[in-house]
């Protein structure tokens, strides 16, 4: 049959109400003549499936840009299609939510992982699997896609940069989820590595992590942040130099110098930097100076720690000279 022919007869079809049989003719038309537009825009009016609808608008568009009504149409359809793929993805996070607040983390992944896949938007989805998975890849790849969804994002870049490293160095993300006080995730990672140690002194080492941290969990310690505990090292030798400047003034504030003000920020960076390096805990200034998941090597800690106690020396002895030189007169 002429292809001319084939076309009217689908259109008559159409019209005398034989949708099927038109519809039918109409596929086979825009098969083998893809640019046929008027093929395209009788199948829009006989299409039921939306994914069909939106391919079919798509097709016109491609052949003739000018076609406002189909545009129009083809947005029509996106926007119900948006709105509808929302309200599954909200339903699902939703129960997702619940699982994990009865800490079903692993039927939770797997509802994430189905969301992700078919919706690869999803960005609520996407957040939460990078969060809970252990699987470093999968964290990695989670994060990759959030990049992209959001380009300008330098949080995400740094995220996706120091999941890398943790993939690369999978001990220290199990530290990384001790200080945070995340035990499990911490004696999942050395399990994983155990599976996969080369020999038994390995082995033997990775064993010994993994029954401290059951230990930990049987005593239920308290977790205590690393921010915390550097903060509690830091107060001490700024309040101890605080008490011999007021010693030193005689309680007047009158005689308080500049110089004076100098040494005690000069003490508080000092008693900063030594309690940075003896918490051995993640920090931003260890992202700067370190590596990449925020941990200093030990040599890097020596030197922080050695910079802060000269600063802190320094400082007490120039308060201890100002002193000597403000009492010797008096003791002539």
């Amino acid at each position: 049959m002429v292809a001319k022919d084939r076309l009217r007869e689908a259109i008559e079809k159409a019209k005398a109400g034989q949708e099927l049989s038109a519809r039918e003719l109409f596929i086979d038309i825009v098969q083998e003549e893809p640019d046929n537009k008027l093929a395209w825009l009788w199948l829009i009016g006989l299409l039921d499936d939306r994914g069909d609808l939106i391919l079919a608008c798509e097709e016109v568009l491609r052949i003739d840009p000018s076609e406002t009504r189909v545009r129009i149409r083809l947005e029509e359809l996106r926007r119900t299609e948006d709105a509808e793929k929302e309200r599954k993805v909200n339903s699902v996070l939703a129960r997702v939510d619940e699982l994990l607040s009865d800490g079903n983390i692993k039927l939770a992944l797997t509802h994430l992982r189905k969301i992700t896949k078919e919706n690869n938007m999803a960005e609520a989805a996407w957040v939460l699997l990078a969060k809970y998975t252990n699987d470093l890849v999968e964290k990695e790849q989670a994060l990759s896609r959030l990049s992209a969804l959001d380009p300008a994002n330098k949080e995400k870049k740094d995220a996706i940069r120091r999941a890398r490293y943790y993939r690369e160095n999978p001990l220290e993300l199990a530290v990384s989820y001790e200080e945070h006080g995340e035990i499990e995730k911490a004696i999942k990672i050395y399990e994983g590595l155990s599976a996969k140690a080369k020999g038994r002194s390995e082995w033997d080492r990775l064993f010994r992590e993994m029954n401290r941290l059951e230990g930990l969990k049987d005593e239920a310690i308290v977790h205590i942040s690393p921010k915390v505990t550097i903060a509690r090292l830091s107060a001490g030798p700024p309040l101890i130099f605080l008490s011999m400047l007021i010693i030193q003034t005689g309680y007047d504030f009158r005689h308080f110098t500049l110089l004076m003000g100098l040494e005690f920020l000069a003490v508080i960076v000092g008693a900063f930097l030594v309690a940075l390096s003896a918490a051995d805990s993640e920090h931003s200034i260890w992202k700067k100076l370190g590596s990449r998941g925020g941990r200093g090597s030990k040599r890097l800690r020596m030197l922080v720690g050695a910079a802060g106690l000269t600063i802190m020396l320094l400082s007490f002895t120039l308060l201890g000279i100002e002193a000597y030189v403000r009492w010797i007169p008096l003791l002539i």
